[in-house]
């Protein structure tokens, strides 16, 4: 037969709901057990082995803390994506911290948008969406089953619950730096177009362009994607404009993008950074096991997991005191793939050791 907290009560001399109390954790509860008190609760909890029933425990609350998480695609939880990972890391941090469990999901892009909708279980109280198009059936679903939920990587919207970087200032650090360093053929392969962080970086990159005196050319900037093997595509496609017209350097999509632009540059005969220099963006991980290791426009991807699971959970509890829509600080990290700790500047100087090594 299970053992009840009923029977841990018993052994420990002390009430049901203290019990309860001190074995749930319950800092919202309005009873008050010393350190004592638990201590023998545990103690007692331990020598019958008594074990919490989530399901009994959801019946009788109305809670069953679990939260959803789902991401862009499928095999986001197996693909070993930099991105994901990280952003995964934060949230299950700041889950695990709060005493939730997280149920996955895929995913909501691609065929699979409407499907994933579908499959949204019952038992959760609130959803992580990880990049949601916009277009998304889950938006549709959260509203009809009044899921609350919050969004990382999203446009932001009138009443809407979302995380994001600033990613208009991350394409203008990109653009900048390159700028500095002396280049005016700038290519810059874009993301994704149904991904909201695309449209930013890329304002950011031709608004520093223009302020600077040089010129946008339109056929620099490709649509590619967030794939390297989108990145090495694209940046053939540049290489093939030979010598006089193609870029001297590239700003890409993200670390991945970037590194299949190293691919394909270095796959023609040509040197990065000598020939081309590369800049990245989320500074992931993966950006020191390139070749050479990726410049990069750092964003704080396991800070923004964090965030948003920590956002949710205050929907859930009630909180309405925290900011719906924050958008997180970028910076840049400079290492050898953009030639800064070798190529003059414009005025003849040498670059400094930069913002974050």
């Amino acid at each position: 037969m299970a053992v009840t907290i009923r029977d841990v009560a018993k052994l420990a001399g002390t009430s049901i709901t203290a019990v309860s109390a001190a074995l749930n954790n319950s800092s919202g509860s309005t009873i008050r057990v010393s350190q004592a008190t638990r201590e023998r609760i545990y103690d007692a909890a331990a020598q019958l082995g008594y074990v919490s029933n989530p399901i009994a425990k959801s019946l009788a609350t109305g809670k069953t803390k679990v939260l959803g998480l789902m991401l862009p695609y499928a095999d986001a939880f197996v693909d070993q994506n930099p991105f994901c990972n990280q952003v995964m890391s934060g949230i299950m941090r700041e889950v695990v911290h709060r005493h939730y469990n997280l149920m996955l999901y895929t995913a909501t892009s691609g065929i699979q948008k409407d499907r994933a909708a579908m499959l949204v279980d019952s038992r959760i109280e609130g959803l992580l969406l990880v990049m949601p198009p916009e277009d998304s059936a889950i938006f549709l679903k959260c509203k009809k089953r009044n899921i609350p939920y919050v969004s990382i990587l999203d446009r932001p919207i009138a009443g809407s619950w979302s995380v994001n970087s600033d990613d208009y200032t991350g394409g203008r650090m990109a653009a900048e730096h390159l700028v500095r360093l002396g280049h005016k053929r700038i290519a810059h392969l874009m993301g994704s177009q149904d991904v909201s962080t695309s449209q930013p970086r890329a304002r950011g990159f031709r608004d520093t362009l223009e302020l600077a005196g040089i010129e946008v050319q339109e056929e620099l900037i490709v649509q590619s994607g967030f794939d390297w093997r989108l990145g090495m595509d694209s940046t053939q496609q540049l290489l093939q404009r030979g010598l006089k017209h193609m870029p001297t350097a590239i700003f890409a999509a993200n670390d991945l993008c970037a590194e299949g632009a190293i691919r394909a540059i270095r796959a023609s005969g040509l040197s990065v950074p000598d020939d081309i220099a590369v800049v990245g963006y989320d500074d992931t991980w993966y950006a020191t096991l390139t070749q050479p290791p990726l410049t990069t426009v750092h964003m704080p991807i396991e800070e923004m997991g964090e965030m948003a699971a920590r956002m949710l959970i205050a929907r859930l509890e009630g909180d309405d005191s925290i900011d719906p829509q924050p958008v997180l600080p970028v910076s840049l990290t400079v290492r050898n793939s953009c030639g800064a700790f070798s190529a003059p500047f414009v005025d003849g100087t040498k670059s400094s050791p930069a913002v974050r090594q």
